[in-house]
């Protein structure tokens, strides 16, 4: 199919330049209603995405469709013609398309024997061992084992290939409480093959639930406290200072960040960000950007200084940068100073599970209603719920104590944990 695609556009005279991407997915997944398998389900599909490129009266217009294993020449070519006449409706400043750098394959697949049915039914038994709670169950669970392929074939030449591998689970615990039932949705990813790390992370679920269901209100008169946030949050804020040295968001005007800037100048630990085409856990890693563009490490910001901006090669060529660093999806952020124990050595406020946990990178706002947190006043720690934090990351930033352990949440490896001094707190 791929020769019949570049032979069909090459064809076409009106178009400037194509992009091809093949993407080829095989699944095994898993539907269990408590402990019951209720579908099995196996996915097997062979998708190209196409892009044209047309060039006229100095713009770059694009226009993109779907292609698959069923389509003959005829419905090719109107597809492709379709989308020549769309490109004229889009009008881009000029921009080049990258070049070929070199013929590459990357491989973050698993290495195993193992089938992804045999995968799959080994993470259902490492799940279904923690179903052994009194009054709590596993209410649902979903589980998806997947093989990606992708391949990148460009007018210029540019012809890349990126496999990776990835298990996704999606539980919801639930228990029962004195007053009503409880459930809390759960979900991780793994591109590694490790039944007991799987094990332990429902169990960290099915105890999350438990103390949900035990949980109370926080103290009338708590306004203010140490607030130590999770992952799920500080992964939003970590991703809005590289969403601030983006190429597009230079060019927009909208960034509050440039080279040289400082965002940890103050008492906290010093924030290292490096941008990665792939880290453990994530469930996208690739070799090379949408467009093309391998990408390699790149060090965004530096003992908190502001070191590189990044992007597509579109948005470079307006800001004439001449080599693209390409876009990114996945970042490490570098461990702090602080152990988790110590940032609970004085009174504290724990916020492990979020409602939807929320970050706006023009005002700066953070925070969001927490569904579990964990309260020490000094004396004792007790489970609580039904209360929100927020506050500013702009002015909190420089003052951020980072955790030693690590975890990854979407496509971000840092700190585990955060501690802000000072939070305020809504109840």
């Amino acid at each position: 199919m791929i020769n019949v695609l570049k032979e069909l556009l090459n064809d076409n005279h009106e178009i400037s330049g194509y992009k091809i991407l093949e993407e080829i997915t095989n699944s095994n997944e898993l539907y269990y209603v408590t402990d019951k398998l209720e579908t099995n389900r196996v996915i097997d599909t062979t998708i190209y995405n196409i892009t044209v490129y047309r060039d006229f009266d100095g713009f770059k217009g694009s226009a993109s469709f779907k292609v698959n294993k069923d389509f003959n020449k005829e419905d090719i070519i109107k597809k492709i013609d379709e989308a020549s006449k769309r490109c004229l409706f889009v009008k881009n400043p000029y921009y080049p398309l990258p070049k070929k750098q070199e013929d590459k394959e990357f491989d973050y697949s698993f290495k195993t024997n193992e089938s992804l049915d045999e995968i799959a039914c080994k993470v259902a038994d490492s799940i279904f061992k923690c179903n052994t709670y009194q009054n709590g169950w596993i209410n649902s669970c979903e589980i998806f084992v997947n093989n990606y392929h992708k391949r990148i074939i460009t007018s210029n030449g540019i012809d890349l290939t990126s496999k990776n591998s990835n298990i996704f689970v999606e539980l919801i615990p639930t228990f029962k409480g004195e007053k009503e039932e409880v459930e809390v949705y759960s979900s991780f990813n793994s591109t590694t093959i490790n039944y007991e790390d799987i094990k332990n992370k429902v169990d960290e679920a099915m105890n999350n639930a438990y103390y949900r269901s035990i949980a109370i209100k926080l103290p009338s008169d708590l306004k203010e406290c140490n607030v130590i946030i999770s992952s799920e949050l500080s992964s939003l804020i970590f991703d809005g200072v590289v969403e601030d040295l983006r190429y597009e968001t230079k060019f927009m005007e909208m960034n509050r960040l440039n080279i040289g800037d400082n965002i940890s100048n103050g008492s906290g630990d010093k924030i290292d960000i490096v941008l990665k085409p792939s880290i453990i856990d994530s469930p996208r890693c690739m070799g090379f950007d949408s467009d093309g563009v391998i990408l390699k490490d790149l060090h965004v910001v530096d003992n908190g200084i502001c070191k590189s901006l990044h992007g597509n090669s579109r948005f470079a060529h307006y800001l004439n940068i001449e080599n693209p660093t390409g876009s990114y999806t996945n970042m490490e952020v570098s461990s702090g100073s602080m152990t988790f124990e110590e940032m609970k050595k004085e009174p504290y406020l724990y916020c492990c599970l979020f409602s939807s946990p929320q970050y706006d990178n023009f005002s700066g706002y953070y925070g969001g209603e927490v569904r579990l947190g964990f309260y020490f006043d000094g004396i004792k720690t007790v489970p609580v719920t039904g209360f929100s934090i927020s506050s500013n990351i702009f002015n909190d930033r420089k003052d951020l104590m980072l955790s030693t352990e690590l975890e990854t949440s979407g496509f971000v490896l840092g700190p585990k944990y955060v501690l802000i001094k000072n939070m305020k707190i809504n109840n």
